[in-house]
């Protein structure tokens, strides 16, 4: 799912017996390949949407876009194919700025504040008597950063976790699973009911 794939495991050689088991003639049979990788593609498909939509149940995620968008992170399904009945769901992008989760600017006496979890409550972001505030840089870029000792420069700008990290947390991965072993066995079984011509 990210760098540190955190995967879900199929065990297709039993899900092709499974198949091949329920198929009355030989015609039948030589199907079943194409049953699963089918299977397998609509399932993670499904999951993907749901990873997602998880997500933004349980971050504080304002730039839901990133979650669209590859080259942020945002998930990509790896479909299966004939040569190889494996479906992958992956994640890799960089960390976000902190403001693409909910924020509070600073005021005159107190810090910027945020919250990353949708549980959570924004906290202020404040190290070291170092109280973090909005700035716009000269590209246009606007950002909450925190200086790096007592004078004015230099700053660092505060950043959130990486989209690949939160598809991979616990509470989004355990969805997941569930999900897909469910979503799995039914696309296999209506597959099945469609060759041997039930509907």
């Amino acid at each position: 799912m990210s760098g540190t794939e955190a995967l879900i495991r199929i065990d297709v050689e039993e899900e092709l017996q499974k198949i091949i088991q329920q198929m009355n003639s030989l015609p039948d049979q030589i199907a079943a390949p194409n049953i699963l990788r089918n299977a397998l593609n609509a399932t993670a498909r499904k999951v993907r949407r749901q990873m997602v939509s998880d997500v933004k149940g349980e971050y504080a995620i304002k730039n839901t876009k990133a979650l669209r968008d590859v080259a942020q992170g945002g998930p990509k399904v790896l479909t299966a194919s004939s040569a190889n009945l494996s479906a992958a769901i992956r994640s890799r992008g960089p960390m976000q700025d902190i403001m693409s989760f909910m924020t509070r600017p600073n005021t005159k006496t107190g810090a910027a504040r945020a919250k990353i979890l949708s549980s959570g409550s924004l906290k202020p972001l404040e190290m070291d008597d170092l109280k973090a505030f909005v700035t716009t840089f000269a590209s246009g870029h606007t950002a909450i950063v925190q200086r790096k000792g007592k004078s004015r420069l230099p700053v660092k700008k505060l950043l959130s976790p990486a989209i690949p990290h939160i598809l991979g947390s616990e509470a989004v991965r355990t969805q997941a699973e569930a999900l897909a072993y469910e979503t799995l066995h039914a696309e296999i079984n209506k597959r099945i009911a469609q060759v041997l011509g039930k509907v």
